[in-house]
């Protein structure tokens, strides 16, 4: 099995065949990959090893990947809310709904792309209704992913 720092290897190309082992072990990589988005790593792995499980695709990682992005710097959350919908599966729906719905210390980045991974997961109603919210921000996102998917 590959090293879990290799994927935070000086050299992109060891970096990037760490990604692709651990894609190619798919579930077997869940420990090695859960355990390496613990606050006690580096941010740097952590938001790769987001990115990781998100192409490994096991739902079974949802929600330690919703626990990385609580608090989290920018990259690391990005990775995982990206992570959330890429993996494809609706139990990641109630937490990127509450970063679409977060007040405006989110940053817009991470709403809009919660907003972009929850049409991803088919939520395009809960955002065609978000259209019309009080809350400017999530007004702003929802409308951003819908004009994105060309459905506004």
């Amino acid at each position: 099995m590959t090293p879990i720092r290799s994927l935070n290897d000086t050299e992109l190309q060891v970096r990037y065949a760490a990604m692709q082992a651990f894609i190619k072990t798919g579930s077997s990589s869940l420990p090695d990959l859960t355990t390496a988005l613990e606050p006690t790593q580096d941010e740097e792995m952590r938001w790769r090893a987001a990115a990781t499980l998100a192409w490994v695709g096991d739902a079974a990682a949802i929600p330690a990947i919703v626990r990385a992005s609580a608090g989290a710097d920018y990259a690391l959350k990005y990775n995982c809310i990206w992570g959330l919908g890429q993996i494809g599966d609706r139990a990641a729906v109630p937490a990127l709904l509450e970063i679409v719905q977060a007040d405006e210390t989110e940053s817009p980045d991470i709403r809009y792309n919660a907003a972009l991974s929850l049409l991803r997961l088919g939520d395009r109603a809960y955002l065609e209704g978000a259209v019309d919210s009080d809350n400017e921000g999530t007004y702003r996102v929802a409308r951003a992913a819908l004009a994105a998917a060309k459905w506004l």
